[in-house]
């Protein structure tokens, strides 16, 4: 099932830690809830995200658990502070499937991104994102165009914030051959790859189109990791976007993207390709 989209980033950080600190007290969901007067499946929809946290049920759990002082406190204030909106919430005219995404790569400590058919948009120059949002949605206005740009490339800090996540990017090669943009926006676009996949936290590779049929034809995916909290995945088409947290989905995703980096170019020949392409264009 796909998980709540709107959960916050601190409400998940705080869900997973009361999760912990039950098994950390030996009591099972049931036993919690039967001593606090609630039902075990607000106990269980509390531990995995999916309720809103209130700040009265969270202080009645640590004290059951008898959680110190200065734990507690802390706790207590990623709940206050749970509903506070990072700049994506108040960018004007950015979809809901933006907002949640840059949620949570925020928090992400890695994010795995296979595409087939465009650069991943954490690697995207603004030119050729403007030429990309405007060709998915010719009839977006201008204000909205240089809103949607803005937001993508602002979302793009997390590759150089102190503690930089870990960036691993496949891309189909087909995407780095589709014209995109006015003549020269694909040539820097590529040069753009090259300068990001020197960064140390950054991995690029290519799926050539040589190998034919692989499994990433079934479509593009997200998988993202946290210090803390459970890994999620983020798939997107036309219309709809889902963030899958369970078990069974993750696993699929992970073996998918395995057999994608099968069929993948190593990181240096990779380069070699790109360089190859960027050439070709001129």
């Amino acid at each position: 099932m796909p998980g709540n989209p709107h959960t916050s980033i601190r409400s998940r950080q705080v869900a997973a830690e009361l999760r912990i600190l039950r098994e950390q007290a030996g009591l099972s969901g049931a036993e919690v809830a039967k001593r606090l007067g609630m039902s075990p499946s607000k106990i269980s929809r509390i531990e995995t995200g999916n309720s809103g946290l209130q700040i009265e049920d969270v202080a009645a759990l640590l004290g059951l658990y008898q959680v110190p002082a200065a734990t507690r406190d802390e706790l207590l204030d990623l709940v206050r502070r749970s509903e506070e909106r990072g700049w994506w919430t108040r960018q004007p005219g950015l979809p809901q499937l933006w907002r949640s995404l840059i949620d949570f790569e925020a928090k992400a400590t890695r994010v795995q991104n296979y595409e087939a058919l465009v650069v991943p948009g954490l690697l995207q120059t603004a030119e050729y994102a403007r030429a990309i949002i405007q060709g998915i949605a010719p009839t977006v206005s201008e204000v909205e165009l240089n809103n949607l740009v803005a937001a993508r490339m602002a979302r793009q800090a997390v590759l150089t914030r102190a503690s930089a996540l870990q960036f691993f990017a496949v891309v189909d090669e087909g995407a780095l051959r589709r014209p995109i943009g006015e003549h020269g926006v694909m040539h820097r676009q590529l040069r753009h790859l090259l300068s990001v996949a020197e960064q140390p936290h950054v991995t690029l590779r290519v799926v050539p189109l040589s190998v034919g049929a692989h499994a990433g034809l079934r479509g593009p995916f997200v998988i993202l990791e946290f210090a803390e909290e459970p890994a999620l995945v983020f798939v997107e088409n036309q219309t709809t976007g889902l963030i899958l947290e369970e078990d069974a989905d993750l696993a699929a995703y992970r073996v998918a993207l395995g057999n994608i980096l099968h069929a993948a170019l190593a990181p240096a020949a990779t380069t070699e390709l790109i360089v190859q392409i960027a050439a070709e264009l001129g």
